[in-house]
């Protein structure tokens, strides 16, 4: 009996293994172009986007790793399935959309509405909700044509320094299905970094070349951040507005920040953000709503500016104090911008109609029909408390004449 059910096992095993599938269809990595990233601007016929891709064409073996072979093509038409139609017809390779890290909104399109390409993108099964969003000044064809160095690939670019942002904590980071989520709330309007195309050394105190001599490829900078009003663009933040508004968001990880000489001190510190905490509370004071920030930072000190003799540990103690004051004031007016630019538009991007929405929700369904008219002067108040942790003093300091090293 053990014997028959041990033949029948096997002849059950035998006829599951005929029945597997087989690589009948497998496609060489040769034969694949892979979506990288998507640009969405206007068109110039009415109803019509200009659509651009960017693939990444994988080589079987051999080539080095930074010679990325590559294909951007662009095209004008009415609806995304037309495009694809159109560049399965243009590449002898077949297109790969689940590849796909980033989308780029051109500007046009950003203010005349782009949700019917994203209807698309959030239906079709090969595309993922994981992918970044980011706004482009000016075109998106243009930002994923910019020539880079070392054949950098613009998409990858983009996707690569929003990965890397936690360290310097000056843009959001958005993806697909968060900007999706955020479009289905009456509270909050929808946020998306910046990207644009800038000549080399451009915005750093002058137009002066950065690199050696022959290279004068374009370069891509994110920064700042522009407010939609659903899927329309309605205005773009400045650096310190985005800045503020990554810390009312609680998105500050590591963070530059220096501070600014006063009339009393022209002694500047230059530091970074190692932690920051911001909680909130909704607040009922005699009846008014309101909203009060609380905002926790540690730092550390990297450089002291302009200090023109050496201090006691007493009075490096003392000094320390003041920086932390410095440091503070820095916090709130980037958080004060913030704030005046979201009741300057009426369109709540800090979410605090959500946080209403979620601590008094009895009072926000007698005001969420009205929301936009009642931010602009809805009470919002600040508590920025700066601990610097790690001052950098050693006996060897030329700021200090102390005599015990780590001293703070």
């Amino acid at each position: 009996m053990k014997g028959l059910k041990h033949k029948l096992g096997v002849l059950i095993l035998i006829v599951c293994i005929l029945l597997l599938d087989g690589c009948w269809d497998k496609k060489e990595v040769e034969s694949v172009a892979l979506l990288m990233g998507a640009g969405i601007d206007l068109g110039r016929k009415p109803g019509t986007y200009l659509l651009t891709a960017q693939f990444a064409l994988p080589q079987k073996g051999g080539a080095a790793g930074s010679d990325i072979e590559s294909w951007t093509y662009s095209a004008e038409v009415s609806s995304i399935r037309e495009f694809y139609e159109m560049v399965s017809k243009s590449i002898n390779r077949v297109p790969f959309e689940g590849s796909q890290k980033v989308v780029v909104i051109g500007e046009d399109a950003a203010k005349a509405g782009f949700i019917n390409v994203l209807d698309f993108v959030q239906r079709y099964s090969e595309f993922r909700r994981t992918m970044y969003l980011v706004l482009a000044k000016g075109k998106a064809q243009s930002i994923l044509n910019t020539k880079l160095g070392k054949g950098q690939l613009p998409a990858m670019f983009i996707k690569s320094n929003i990965e890397t942002s936690h360290d310097i904590s000056v843009y959001p980071t958005v993806r697909l299905g968060h900007y999706l989520t955020i479009l289905g709330r009456k509270s909050t309007a929808p946020i998306l970094p910046v990207v644009e195309s800038i000549k080399p050394g451009e915005g750093i105190g002058g137009n002066q070349v950065v690199g050696t001599a022959g290279e004068q490829e374009m370069q891509l900078r994110l920064q700042g951040a522009g407010v939609l009003r659903g899927d329309h663009l309605a205005d773009f933040l400045t650096d310190e507005e985005t800045k503020g508004f990554m810390w009312l968001d609680n998105s500050v990880g590591q963070r530059f920040i220096s501070t600014v000489g006063s009339e009393e001190s022209e002694v500047n510190f230059v530091g970074q953000a190692l932690k920051s905490t911001t909680k909130f509370k909704v607040s009922d004071k005699d009846g008014t709503i309101g909203i009060e920030y609380r905002i926790k930072a540690s730092l550390e000190v990297d450089e002291v500016l302009g200090l023109k003799e050496q201090l006691s540990s007493t009075e490096w103690a003392a000094l320390l104090k003041e920086a932390e004051k410095s440091f503070a004031k820095v916090i709130e007016k980037e958080c004060e911008l913030s704030i005046k630019k979201e009741k300057e538009l009426s369109l709540d991007f800090l979410g605090i109609g959500r946080h209403i929405e979620q601590q008094k929700p009895a009072y926000w369904q007698t005001v969420k029909d009205q929301w936009e008219q009642k931010i602009a002067d809805f009470p919002v108040s600040l508590d920025v408390q700066v601990t610097i942790h790690h001052s950098g003093m050693s006996k060897s300091s030329p700021t200090t004449n102390s005599t015990g090293e780590g001293a703070e």
